[in-house]
């Protein structure tokens, strides 16, 4: 900040500027670039013989001028950052220009240039070592080592941008970030909790109280790459005298990055991933592939593109009429696998465009359904524990699933679960061609079941994804599902097991169930809105269950006005016991629960208005439904919801609703209010019988080496910043996070394995601070706590008119440096000069040559001046330096 706010002083001095037309040309070293003509130029000739010459403002011709020194910068090469480091910048013997110091090392392996496109070049000076190793860093113009090369440097935001052409650097997917850059974090404890109190009170003549508090959380503690991990919940009611509570755990367990075999390793309570065999929570060790650590543009299913070019070509790659891709290529066949930003259906249209002008197109099918692959890719999981939640608790079982893309047009799957008395085997795959994606698995299993019964069976699934471009329909994920009788999932087993030992009934949604179909058609109309259709039906080996669904619907939006009309079916018939494949009841259940019918179809007419153009303009909502079945009857609503403040961290919503059948009126309203380090939120609502309320609290603490730190609630994955004396900081898309006295805040979702920008607003800051840099950039791990320290200055604001000692002003443009010797800024037209103190009394050292008489010393003393001033004006003498003081370099 120091450096921009003289560099505009420098800048108004509109009597020094001339427009030059004739470009700069570095001779110092053979073939170095041109640069460009400057908009402006200093001419020292003009204060020759002056006060104020002798600063060497002309260096400030160039746009991307900065001293020599050592800088902290964002290193980015075409646009993609590579990391954060320091860089050294040092000026050319011959020709004074200032370069970054960059090793070969860092230009082959993270700005990823072919190591043969480096040219064996000198360095403008001497080095001490010839032959030095590759890591040494070598100061010399970019263009000199690698040709046709750029560099900018935005000293505001610290940023080093290095432009490389693109056929000297080696291939690799875009998005991008080497496991070197991968931060597992710092070690820290942290807790989320989500926590709501709830009142009803109902005020009939039988009104009795009721209380309900729920407290949700997770918690965790990172060693290293190793993570804890602890998420439950526990549950208090009360109601009519009758009270009930107790924690219930959820997960517990310990799981780790394996990032050489692109997995992740988990040990405890946790879950399967429910893709090919059905869900099953577990207690013991799973191993699997982790899909986050491959590059955006490798996650999901694309096809690979193949073609040949006839000279240097351009490459689009275009999806429903919208450009997905692009990238040159050289002459010769080429292949690309790393689209992506695709959606899920569209075929891809593919243009190469030569350098001589031709054009030659082609169409490459692309549809999916979720198990599709890209080509070459593969994914595993391994699983060996203990069932929860179905059976005894002591059942054991091991999953195995694997899957790899074949080709394009194919992708297999295979799997296998076994247990005591249970086997079963997948096989299947996907088949893309022009006409969709068709998905099949047959399953098939041997288990010893109900009355220690043998039972074989096997179950089909098939799914198909497509979309019609012509008339931009898709057809997604319309399933079919066949189970023979014999077929059993291994929770259906382990819980009739459980069952026959109680003597109870086990019933679920897949425990005998014959077929399944579900489909779901979305026909976009343009500006005629949006009409969509699904349903699904199932039935059951006991004859007599089914469930059926529809639904159906219509959208659009029509001068800010969003409406929605929607109709759905419900119709269900089930057993509470189940029935064998004979229509006889088990021998071990006792009795026998009537079937169950359920009818329902509900219409329903829903609007949105916006009341108004400004940012806090709350919406106005209603609907109307009418009701046919079971239970009938029409029902109304109407509501507004809106927020309020700068930040829009206040928000609120109000609301009444009338049932039609049961002559009863509701109205309520809620309010939440998210701070710094917490959430808090109320409700209301009244009817004609009941009254409740409740209140909620949401957040989360973070212990760590520096104290206790309070903010939102957080994702997995976070980062803990630390800026000493910049509280009141605001943390950039932090949920209103700030920088707290402590000097900590918390940033409550970072995305793994990808750079996240984590930076800090100096809104609110205090002003006896400021930020050195702003922003920062890291790749976490999944599941790290990274911590990201700024660095700031803290202390009082000085703008400073200064004289040296025979009353004439300083040099225009002349370093001003701190008691520690770093730039913290230059002087100004007048004599005036910027910089933050960081005590109430000290020196500042000025320099405008190599000699110490070109040196002078400047004191201050801030006593009588009040600590809340955001800036403070002196005047001062800048005295010479002491004899045989040496000019600092």
């Amino acid at each position: 900040m120091a450096l921009s706010v003289v560099s505009g002083l420098l800048l108004s001095s509109t009597a020094m500027v001339h427009a030059e037309g004739a470009p700069v040309v570095d001779g110092a070293v053979e073939g170095a670039t041109v640069d460009p003509a400057p908009d402006y130029h200093f001419d020292d000739d003009l204060l020759l013989g002056s006060h104020f010459g002798g600063g060497q403002v002309s260096r400030f011709d160039r746009a991307d001028q900065v001293d020599p020194g050592r800088y902290s910068v964002d290193v980015f090469v075409n646009g993609a950052i590579i990391r954060r480091m320091p860089v050294e910048f040092r000026a050319l013997e011959k020709s004074g220009r200032v370069v970054p110091c960059l090793s070969d090392r860092f230009l082959v392996e993270d700005a990823r240039i072919k190591p043969e496109s480096l040219a064996a070049a000198a360095s403008d000076g001497p080095r001490p070592d010839a032959h030095a190793p590759d890591d040494q860093p070598r100061c010399m113009p970019l263009d000199a080592r690698v040709a046709g090369s750029t560099y900018k440097l935005d000293m505001a935001s610290l940023r080093l941008d290095l432009s490389i052409p693109q056929s000297l650097m080696e291939s690799r997917p875009r998005g991008y970030v080497s496991p070197a850059e991968w931060d597992a974090g710092s070690s820290m404890l942290y807790l989320n909790y989500n926590a709501s109190y709830y009142r009803s009170t109902m005020t009939g003549p039988s009104s009795a109280p009721s209380d309900y508090a729920y407290v949700g959380v997770d918690a965790g503690f990172n060693l290293g790459r190793w993570q804890l991990r602890q998420q439950g919940s526990y549950h208090y009611s009360n109601y009519a005298g009758h009270s009930d509570s107790g924690y219930d755990a959820v997960r517990t367990y310990a799981q780790r990055a394996l990032p050489d075999w692109r997995s992740e390793l988990t040990v405890g309570d946790s879950f399967t991933a429910g893709n090919l065999f059905s869900s099953m929570a577990y207690r013991g060790v799973s191993l699997s592939t982790d899909d986050r650590m491959l590059p955006d543009s490798m996650r999901g299913y694309a096809p690979q593109v193949r073609g040949v070019a006839a000279t240097n070509a351009r490459v689009v790659v275009s999806q429903n009429g919208h450009v997905i891709y692009e990238t040159t290529v050289a002459p010769g066949p080429f292949a690309i696998n790393d689209i992506g930003g695709a959606s899920s259906q569209g075929d891809l249209d593919v243009s190469v465009i030569g350098d001589n002008g031709q054009v030659s197109t082609f169409t490459v099918p692309f549809a999916a359904v979720p198990t599709s692959m890209r080509p070459g890719q593969s994914r595993y999981s391994a699983t060996v524990g203990q069932a929860r939640y179905y059976g005894d608790g002591h059942d054991v079982f091991g999953d195995f699933t694997y899957q790899r893309g074949i080709s394009n047009r194919v992708t297999a799957n295979a799997g296998l679960r076994l247990a005591s008395g249970y086997a079963a085997i997948l096989a299947g795959g996907v088949l893309t061609d022009q006409v969709g994606a068709f998905g099949l698995n047959v399953t098939a299993s041997s288990a010893t079941a109900e009355e220690n019964q043998h039972k074989q069976g096997w179950r089909m699934e098939g799914s198909y994804s497509r979309t019609f471009q012509p008339t931009d329909t898709t057809l997604s994920l319309a399933g079919y599902r066949y189970s023979t009788s014999g077929f059993r999932d291994l929770p259906d087993v382990l819980g009739m097991r459980a069952a026959a030992g109680k003597g109870t009934a086990w019933h679920s949604t897949t425990y005998h169930q014959r077929n399944q179909f579900t489909v779901a058609v979305n026909q976009s109309m343009g500006r005629y809105g949006n009409v969509y259709v699904s349903g699904s039906t199932a039935d059951y080996y006991d004859g007599s269950s089914r469930d059926t669904q529809m639904q159906f619907g219509y959208s659009n939006t029509w001068h800010g006005i969003s409406y929605n009309l929607s109709y759905n079916k419900q119709r269900s018939t089930h057993y509470n016991a189940p029935l064998y494949d004979d229509g006889q009841v088990p021998s071990y259940i006792t009795h026998v629960v009537n079937r169950t019918i359920v009818n329902d179809n509900l219409v329903m007419l829903s609007a949105s208005v916006p009341l108004g153009s400004s940012r806090n303009a709350p919406d106005f909502s209603g609907f109307a439904s009418r009701r046919s079945g079971d239970d009938h009857g029409d029902a109304y609503q109407a509501g507004m919801s809106g927020t309020l403040g700068e930040s829009r961290t206040l928000s609120y919503s109000l609301n009444a609703s009338r049932d039609a059948r049961g002559q009863t009126t509701d109205w309520g309203g809620t309010v939440q209010q998210q701070w710094p380090s917490v959430s808090l939120g109320a409700s209301y609502s009244q009817g004609d019988n009941y009254r409740t309320a409740s209140a909620s609290a949401r957040g989360a603490v973070v212990a760590h080496s520096g104290g206790v730190t309070f903010g939102p609630y957080l994702g997995d994955t976070f980062a803990l910043i630390e800026a000493k004396g910049a509280s009141g900081a605001q943390v950039r898309g932090g949920q209103g996070a700030r920088v707290d006295r402590f000097g900590y805040a918390l940033v409550p979702s970072l995305t793994p394995y990808r750079y996240n920008p984590v930076g800090l607003d100096s809104t609110g800051i205090d002003n006896q601070a400021e930020l050195v840099d702003s922003e920062r950039q890291v790749a976490p791990y999944a599941g790290a706590a990274v911590k990201v320290t700024f660095k700031t200055l803290a202390g009082h604001a000085l703008l400073i008119k200064a004289w040296q000692g025979d009353g004439s002003p300083l040099p225009l443009g002349a370093l001003v440096r701190d008691h520690q010797g770093a730039t913290v800024g230059v002087v100004g037209q007048g004599g005036q000069l910027y910089a933050r103190a960081a005590g109430s009394k000290g020196q500042l050292t000025v320099q405008w040559g190599d000699t110490p008489d070109k040196t002078c010393r400047l004191p201050y003393d801030l006593k009588g001046f009040s600590g809340k001033q955001p800036l403070i004006r002196l005047n001062a003498i800048c005295s010479a330096a002491p004899a045989g003081t040496q000019a600092m370099p």
